[in-house]
């Protein structure tokens, strides 16, 4: 057997060894995935002696990526020098673009916006439009524009089935908003995979030369592949057929962005002659997680069929807490962490909360701030969504792609320079009537107003320098220059602030100083706009990590607090009358589940204070289809008081009954499921109980 197999289960081993041909592996949280993906990589180039420019890996997080191409060098050794072709859909088709871009117009320093910027050109596109903002959402007419890209409809396509004034307003947007962004020489996310599908769809030859250069294809966690991704896949794979994809319907949870997890289900009717694989052996859970995760799923009526199943023991069963309020609830985190922390050697770091909305974040960020726990919330205001870091960004854009209008609107006036918004969109309704960029316009002004000189001339400072210094040297050159060190040294501490968080922008760059200053800026750029919220997740503190559970897919902890079980929350209210939505809830609720290595809470509230307003909701169906002997259900410890009859009205007793939890002394354990009290004595004393259950099925 080749070394490059040893380690591997028998099924592992089999999706290693398929090479010739479409393979599906289904595999299950935590089965070993990646290990397959990357030593199957190695076993191509090792033992099959396949050069690793014919093999494609693509996943979708930059992290992934990385660790990725770091696993498969680690275990190639020797011929680790080599580079792998291990990226992200995103990147690859950047790469892609940078050389056939032409094609459509794009020059190779084409820019890419992130989210804020496409807000603004969306903006800008509704003012000239002469559209309210405050009676059509620029967000979502962002999202219905990201999913017509995603499911391949250009401009034109979108406004022959619009349908209803929005859509009908939002066909009217996107055509000039593609207007903006091509003038701009800039594509948004969405065009980097639409834009390679067209051209290799419009150019047979170029399409050709690819599927001669990735023979090889893997797709990582496929089943969060959008139209565009699917198509791009199958273009691709078409001449040699050789397309391994792994993936886990159970785990599809993006189809707000366009992910169809029927790509998954239906890739055997797709690739009839398909080998199936599953990966069923989970390394990461107890098997008490396992079972309730699969006592979830089991729900689904849309999911493939597997098991899984683990060596482990079977653990600790999982906590369902009913607390009082969003209080109450952080207090029962804070106090679990500090009692795992008291008996194990378990960090911080091993410590995750997990909800539903980034809403539900503030009360719980209240509550370890009073604790005194240091904690980290990943989703919330990003680094380079940060002014200062954006205002160097755009200094840095205008530099690689001077066609870049949206870059050059943000800096033009930065400092102040009397530019004002008006003068602004002078300038740019006349550059748009000569058809060309406002930068090239600005620079070949006849008559140049002293605030446009001064710009013009500090750009060409800034240009001058761009050839000879480092990247993180330009940084430097660019503060100076521009005066904005200057400016933010006048504004006190909030600008000291502002520049140390530009200093660790520059440490960020120090990485792509070994890089030629043009390579490195694009490469910079590039990598920039394409970062996600997972890949900012930094472990190197001690700190509980607070997120989302769409954020948290692809993670794993010891212990996982899955805060905000109620109906409305989670599911969301928006899921309860629409079956596959309430699916794929599901499928988040099993996500969250399967994060955790060693213990699973869930905690649900009588009321929460959340929107502005109490609201009161039953706890969540999820912690209702968990199998009762995997489940320890916990009220508030000490005394509660409830009148109720014994049967349950939303989250509350109704009248009649007073229920006392755990007055009765150590050992003693009260628990609740529907209307089910169960009482269970360790030493108590206690002789009757009959005046405090009364009314109430007790079993003992």
């Amino acid at each position: 057997m080749s070394d490059l197999l040893t380690g591997l289960n028998p099924e592992q081993a089999k999706a290693v060894k398929q090479i010739k041909g479409p393979v599906l592996v289904l595999a299950g949280a935590g089965s070993g995935k990646t290990k397959a993906l990357t030593h199957r990589v190695a076993y191509l180039v090792n033992e099959e002696k396949i050069s690793p420019d014919k093999i494609l890996a693509i996943t979708f997080t930059n992290k992934a990526a990385g660790e990725m191409r770091e696993r498969v060098k680690r275990i190639i050794g020797t011929r680790s020098n080599k580079n792998f072709n291990i990226s992200t859909f995103h990147s690859f088709c950047a790469r892609m673009l940078r050389r056939e871009a032409h094609h459509l117009g794009y020059a190779p320093s084409f820019s890419i916006l992130d989210a804020d910027d496409q807000l603004t050109a969306i903006k800008q596109a509704m003012e000239q439009l002469q559209m309210d903002t405050k009676k059509i959402v620029p967000e979502a007419v962002r999202s219905h524009i990201s999913s017509a890209k995603n499911e391949l409809l250009d401009e034109d396509a979108y406004a022959k089935i619009a349908n209803g004034a929005f859509q009908q307003a939002v066909a009217k947007i996107y055509r000039l908003y593609q207007d903006i962004l091509r003038r701009a020489q800039a594509m948004d996310f969405d065009d980097l995979l639409m834009n390679l599908v067209v051209i290799l769809q419009q150019h047979p030859e170029i399409l050709d030369r690819y599927q001669n250069q990735f023979q090889y294809i893997l797709i990582d966690e496929y089943q969060d592949t959008n139209t565009a991704q699917y198509r791009l896949s199958q273009l691709l794979a078409n001449k040699h057929h050789n397309l391994f994809v792994v993936g886990d319907d159970w785990q599809s949870i993006y189809s707000w962005r366009g992910a169809n997890f029927r790509n998954i289900l239906n890739f055997h009717s797709d690739y009839p002659d398909a080998k199936i694989i599953k990966l069923e052996q989970n390394y990461r859970s107890t098997q008490n997680i396992l079972d309730s995760a699969h006592a979830v799923i089991a729900h689904n009526k849309h999911r493939s069929d597997k098991k899984l199943w683990t060596d482990q023991t079977q653990g600790e069963l999982l906590t369902a807490y009913e607390a009082l309020n969003e209080k109450d609830e952080g207090d029962f985190v804070v106090r679990e962490i500090a009692a795992w922390r008291g008996r194990t050697n378990a960090s911080l770091n091993d410590f995750v909360i997990l909800y539903r909305t980034n809403a539900q974040s503030r009360a719980l960020e209240e509550t370890m701030l009073r604790a005194g726990i240091p904690y980290r919330v990943v989703g919330g205001v990003k680094f380079y969504e940060r002014k200062e870091i954006k205002d160097m960004l755009a200094f840095l854009k205008l530099l690689h792609n001077p066609g870049d209008n949206l870059a050059l609107g943000r800096v033009i006036n930065l400092p102040v320079r009397g530019i004002g918004k008006k003068t602004l969109q002078s300038l740019e309704q006349e550059a748009r009537i000569a058809d060309v960029g406002m930068y090239h316009y600005l620079t070949h002004l006849a008559n140049p107003t002293p605030a446009i000189q001064d710009f013009v001339a500090v750009m060409k400072k800034i240009e001058s320098k761009s050839t000879t210094l480092t990247l993180s040297r330009l940084l430097d050159f660019i503060l100076l220059t521009t005066g904005y060190q200057t400016l933010l040294k006048s504004e006190g501490i909030e600008g000291e602030t502002r520049l140390e968080n530009i200093a660790e922008l520059k440490s960020v760059m120090e990485k792509y100083d070994h890089l030629a200053p043009k390579e490195a800026l694009t490469t910079f750029l590039e990598e920039v706009a394409l970062i996600s919220d997972i890949d900012n997740v930094d472990t190197a503190d001690d700190a509980v990590t607070m997120m989302t559970m769409h954020t948290a897919k692809g993670l794993e902890f010891d212990f996982v607090f899955i805060v905000g079980a109620e109906e409305n929350l989670f599911p969301h209210s928006r899921s309860l009358f629409d079956q596959e939505e309430l699916e794929e809830e599901r499928r988040l609720c099993y996500v969250g589940i399967t994060r955790a290595r060693k213990k699973v809470y869930f905690t649900h509230a009588q009321e929460r204070l959340i929107y502005g307003s109490i609201q009161s909701n039953h706890r969540s169906r999820f912690i209702d289809d968990l199998p009762d002997e995997l489940v320890e259900f916990v009220r508030r410890s000490g005394p509660v008081s409830a009148i109720g009859s014994g049967h349950r009205t939303g989250n509350r007793l109704q009248p009649g009954v007073r229920v006392i939890h755990q007055k009765f002394g150590p050992g003693t354990v009260i628990s609740q499921s529907g209307d089910i009290i169960t009482v269970a004595f360790v030493k108590t004393g206690i002789k009757d109980l009959s005046a405090d259950l009364a009314g109430l099925k007790v079993k003992t």
